[in-house]
């Protein structure tokens, strides 16, 4: 009788794991519906100007430091050789696989069999709940061919991550140089994600010497100081003035203690307000994986909340808080200039919290009746018929405004050396999944990029 019980529960395991992996086959499907946009043309006229390697180098000085990194290289790369559907399904695959790296960097030494019917059931559950969370922002960050170096970033920021966690336990000087060559990788991705690794090295440091622990002290010293050097590298890029002065010119010049502490507050609230659901989400979650396994790591929970006292309490305060101090320190690098501020800078806050509040509740001692088990499936079948219904949501409004952009760009192709005159695209027809930045008026800049890219002599909006 037992027998048949546990086979009937792991035949429901393996069915929702099932229906899992086939959302995420349905989360991939929607790169089918993307398309050139805004910034892609300007990308595709610097490519056209000066070449990948010139165009980075050029943008570097007058721009922005990240043009001067692996992803703003990749960036080129891909926009000048792939359709909009390819790069977007490359940048999919990288945010999903930052999802699965969650998992394993909170999984630890709680593992399971291969034979185990839930082998698959919660890592495609954090997959999910991580993507359909993070629905503000994923418009620019996925599903967008320049946008997409932010997914690029984070799953580079995400391996990094898990690789440290483990650093201490390797031992083989082929692996420790390997992690530093990837390291110096890492330090050039984005200065609101290497802040974060620089948090999470620096608490490190500090709870090891809290410790007393001195073994790994100089190797994590020295990763301290690359992606110091790259962030500095990043930050110091003539490009970074010249476009803080474009945006505001006197955002440098009036900065003041005041200021920098209110616009931390209001950036700060603007990425909760976008988190709201990602922290719901981070919450079921942890309720799956408390009930999925019999052998935890429970911390005491008052220790956990409590003021630290002594050396001990507080190593033991900064390994329970870490990731919601780097998540808070993702947002210092706009202090001084939040009007770059917008849904996709959040997507590194926004994967550190979603890391901190699984973790953190997860090794909270709560009590587990049996009973609770049995809403396992439940609350994975409400967050997979979510994300199913958001799917839908957006292959219905995207294949519309996949159509309106495929007779713009038709009509553009066939106009070269032409006047024209054209209509902005409905607002309405935008979707979580599919952004668009059209015309505002006609001295647009994305409009004299357009006219370049397709050789168009006038563009009228109208």
């Amino acid at each position: 009788m037992m027998t048949h019980f546990s086979d009937f529960k792991n035949n429901i395991y393996n069915a929702i794991s099932f229906f899992g992996f086939l959302i995420i086959c349905l989360i991939l499907s929607l790169n089918l519906l993307t398309f050139y946009w805004a910034d892609d043309y300007s990308v595709f006229n610097e490519i056209n100007n000066y070449g990948i390697f010139n165009r980075c180098l050029r943008g570097y000085f007058v721009w922005d430091g990240r043009y001067m990194t692996p992803a703003g290289f990749l960036q080129g790369l891909f926009l000048s050789s792939l359709p909009a559907e390819l790069i977007t399904l490359f940048w999919t695959i990288c945010f999903l696989t930052s999802g699965l790296i969650i998992y394993f960097i909170l999984n630890k030494n709680e593992g399971i069999s291969a034979k185990n019917s839930k082998t698959y059931f919660l890592p495609i559950l954090i997959v999910i709940a991580f993507w359909l969370g993070s629905y503000r922002h994923i418009g620019q960050t996925i599903y967008w061919a320049t946008g997409g170096v932010y997914s690029f970033n984070l799953v580079l920021g995400s391996f990094w991550i898990l690789l440290f966690n483990r650093l201490e336990k390797v031992n083989s000087s082929v692996q420790r140089i390997s992690f530093i060559a990837f390291t110096i990788v890492v330090s050039l991705t984005t200065q609101n994600l290497t802040i974060a690794l620089i948090t999470i090295v620096f608490l490190k440091i500090l709870s090891d010497f809290l410790f007393r622990e001195k073994q790994n002290l100089r190797i994590n010293i020295f990763i301290l100081l690359i992606i110091i050097a790259g962030t500095v590298f990043l930050s110091t890029a003539p490009g970074n003035f010249l476009r803080a002065k474009e945006l505001n010119d006197s955002a440098l010049s009036n900065v003041s203690i005041l200021n920098l502490v209110k616009n931390y507050f209001f950036i700060l609230y603007s990425y909760l307000k976008f988190s709201a659901l990602i922290i719901i989400l981070a919450i079921f979650s942890t309720i799956v994986w408390v009930n999925n396994y019999s052998i935890l790591n429970f911390k005491n929970f008052a220790s956990a909340i409590s003021l630290p006292k002594s050396k001990v309490d507080w190593a033991n305060f900064i390994n329970n808080y870490k990731y919601l101090i780097a998540a808070l320190s993702t947002i210092l690098p706009f202090v001084a200039l939040p009007e770059i501020v917008s849904t996709r800078t959040a997507i590194y806050f926004m994967f550190f919290l979603f890391l901190f509040i699984v973790e953190f509740l997860k090794n909270i001692p709560i009590s587990r009746p049996a009973t609770t088990k049995s809403f396992i499936p439940l609350f994975t079948l409400i967050v997979y018929f979510s994300a199913t219904c958001f799917i839908t949501y957006n292959l219905k409004k995207g294949s519309v405004l996949k159509t309106k952009m495929t007779e713009r760009e038709q009509l553009l192709q066939k106009s070269k050396g032409k006047a024209i005159t054209i209509r902005p695209i409905d607002e309405s027809l935008k979707s979580y999944c599919f952004d668009l930045r059209d015309y505002n008026n006609n001295d647009d800049w994305a409009l004299e990029a357009q006219e370049e890219y397709f050789g168009i002599q006038n563009i009228t909006v109208k």
